[in-house]
């Protein structure tokens, strides 16, 4: 889905991003984001980091929680397949 939004550079060089923006990338107050310029002259827009609660919604496990040895030893029994 492609989404436009028009913003203006103010005196200082700054860009206010739209809410609706701010709010569908997680950002607030102090969070950095990234503007990268791609080879066909258009510039993409992401957050810098994201929050662990961020990539906890992602993941979504139910189960109980897991040790490192928990996980190193199914790593192990998985790691042919």
């Amino acid at each position: 889905m492609k989404i436009i939004m028009e913003m203006t550079i103010i005196v200082k060089g700054q860009v206010v991003l739209p809410k609706t923006l701010r709010d569908s990338l997680h950002l607030k107050t102090g969070d950095k984001i990234v503007f990268e310029k791609l080879k066909n002259g258009s510039c993409l827009l992401r957050p810098k980091t994201l929050e662990v609660q961020t990539l906890k919604v992602c993941v979504r496990y139910k189960g109980a929680a897991k040790t490192l040895d928990d996980m190193d030893n199914a790593i192990s029994e998985n790691a042919g397949r």
